[in-house]
């Protein structure tokens, strides 16, 4: 993503499982002066159209403070199965004072309880990323350590360097060429379904990739890998 004092730019991704594409992800991202905003419209499309059907919408709003991106907003307006789901953090003048607003409220019958104590110093999931990126840009380093709060999850990320290489195109109009991988694991602390098949504990740093590239003079996000006991989930960027 570029440091540049203004920057705009369109982003598509297809997710794909097995040969499948099961999701499209559209972002809107613009950098007025080092302010980020960001809108993320993600559909299911394909198979997963027909049994889960899905769809949301995040928006979210960050400033540079100190060479790093701290957030100030943080909304998420997603449909599954017919059901809606709102929530939204602000950030007021640290990142510890939060107004967390949910809708339907978290169901604890479900989901592990947050502790409150544990939401401090965090930010949101594409702080993180905004982050992570700057850190490979003026550092060359995939090592990064997040405090991550979503509204409904908290969840802590660590992420370290996998490797180098260069990327050949495996799907038509898909990226190709030189790619750091970053890998990561989370680590949960609340949010997230009591009954789950999903073992943290013996995640590997390999099981989640991201690759960075550079398209038109921007490092960005070109590949995704999720590899679960189910198999492997594939985000592409489409070119």
């Amino acid at each position: 993503i570029s440091q540049s004092e203004e920057f705009y730019t369109k982003l598509n991704y297809n997710i794909q499982f097995s040969n499948f594409s099961i999701a499209e992800v559209k972002i809107t991202i613009k950098n007025l002066n080092g302010n980020y905003s960001f809108d993320m419209n993600t559909s299911s499309v394909g198979v997963l159209e027909k049994f889960y059907k899905y769809k949301s919408h995040i928006y979210g709003y960050s400033v540079k403070d100190n060479n790093k991106i701290i957030p100030k907003i943080y909304s998420v307006n997603s449909t599954y199965k017919n059901k809606g789901m709102k929530s939204e953090v602000r950030w007021n003048d640290t990142k510890s004072d939060l107004i967390i607003k949910n809708i339907p409220k978290m169901d604890y019958k479900k989901v592990r309880k947050i502790p409150k104590d544990s939401i401090y110093n965090v930010i949101d999931p594409f702080s993180s990323i905004v982050n992570m990126i700057q850190n490979l840009e003026n550092n060359n380093t995939c090592i990064n350590e997040f405090r991550v709060f979503d509204g409904r999850r908290r969840y802590n990320i660590q992420s370290i360097e996998i490797g180098r290489q260069f990327l050949q195109k495996d799907r038509p109009n898909t990226f190709e060429g030189y790619v750091i991988i970053c890998g990561l694991r989370f680590f949960p602390i609340g949010g997230q379904r009591i009954e789950s098949n999903w073992r943290p504990e013996h995640d590997k740093y390999s099981d989640i990739k991201v690759f960075f590239g550079s398209k038109n003079n921007s490092l960005l996000p070109v590949r995704l890998e999720i590899q679960r006991w189910f198999g492997k989930i594939i985000t592409r960027l489409v070119i």
